[in-house]
């Protein structure tokens, strides 16, 4: 699929219930990123703190930031670096690629570009929807599973 083909598009990858106080790990087409609360809502960022390239995801979230484990440095939900502790002065311009992100009924959708719609079924809309989510887990072999 073209590069700029796949950009038109939003991509569901989580649930929100599944974005909480933690940040959450994810591969976005082949990428590693990280989901997190932030304060205009879900974001996502690339998962390598510019830094020292260490996985953001394996951080804290903190007043709506992503925070590093590895020196404290903070990005909001846009990438930017908005503190890092000792720095006197004006903030670097430091920044973490940022993913456009949108949560709709439940869901988490992401897009490595600008869409220019909404990821919604529009001919779903005004609709009475139920929605019900089921998990469960089994185990199994390769056979197993391929027979079923």
């Amino acid at each position: 699929m073209s590069e700029g083909r796949r950009e038109a598009y939003w991509q569901a990858v989580a649930l929100s219930a599944d974005i909480g106080k933690r940040p959450k790990r994810i591969l976005f087409d082949g990428e590693p990123l990280v989901l997190f609360r932030s304060t205009q809502g879900v974001a996502a960022l690339f998962d390598r703190c510019p830094h020292r390239l260490v996985e953001l995801s394996t951080g804290k979230v903190v007043g709506g930031e992503i925070e590093c484990p590895y020196h404290g440095w903070r990005y909001d939900g846009e990438g930017r670096c908005t503190a890092i502790p000792g720095h006197v002065g004006a903030m670097p311009h430091y920044r973490v690629r940022r993913y456009a992100a949108i949560e709709r009924d439940g869901v988490v959708f992401i897009s490595s570009g600008t869409p220019k719609d909404e990821p919604y079924l529009h001919c779903m809309q005004g609709k009475d929807i139920i929605l019900r989510r089921v998990r469960s887990s089994t185990q199994s072999t390769v056979i197993d599973a391929a027979e079923n």
